[in-house]
């Protein structure tokens, strides 16, 4: 009996504590969305004005981006360096624009993943042509923002939804 009252106490124990675990990890979806769609528009307004640091400071110290080419960046100085190197070339009179963003899903409190659909025109390399791009991020909590780990851009061709 005293074993069958110990496995009793010990089963209600360990679902309290992981109910109270369970609870710590709810997310406010609401208030994080919020956080991440100023993220989405804090990069429009740093491509916006071809500020290649304020488009860097969107990524963590160790993210990793790659870009409609394939092309691949590591670290937030690689990203920098990148978006300088075509924010003062074929990129400096563009327009980047966010048509939505389609989803944000949480796989923990400071983990989440998001596809962002954006449109850009002004490339240089071709002239006239406005492109739709899908790009899906990694975003990562740390000290209570919101950052980029890792993404990547594919341009969306036409007909496609």
């Amino acid at each position: 009996m005293k074993i069958a009252n110990f496995k009793f106490i010990l089963l209600f124990f360990l679902c309290g504590v992981y109910g109270l675990k369970a609870n710590s990890q709810l997310i406010d979806t609401a208030k994080e969305n919020k956080a991440i769609r100023l993220l989405v528009k804090k990069y429009e307004e740093a491509w916006n004005k071809h500020d290649s640091k304020g488009l860097a400071d969107n990524y963590t110290i160790d993210a990793t981006w790659v870009n409609w080419f394939g092309a691949y960046y590591k670290g937030r100085e690689d990203i920098q360096f990148h978006y300088n190197q075509v924010h003062t070339t074929y990129f400096k009179t563009t327009r980047y624009y966010t048509r939505a963003i389609e989803d944000i899903t949480y796989s923990h409190p400071d983990l989440a993943i998001a596809h962002v659909r954006t449109g850009l025109d002004g490339d240089e390399r071709f002239p006239e042509q406005t492109f739709e791009f899908r790009r899906m991020i990694v975003l990562v909590k740390r000290n209570g923002l919101w950052k980029i780990l890792a993404g990547q851009n594919a341009k969306v061709e036409k007909n496609i939804k």
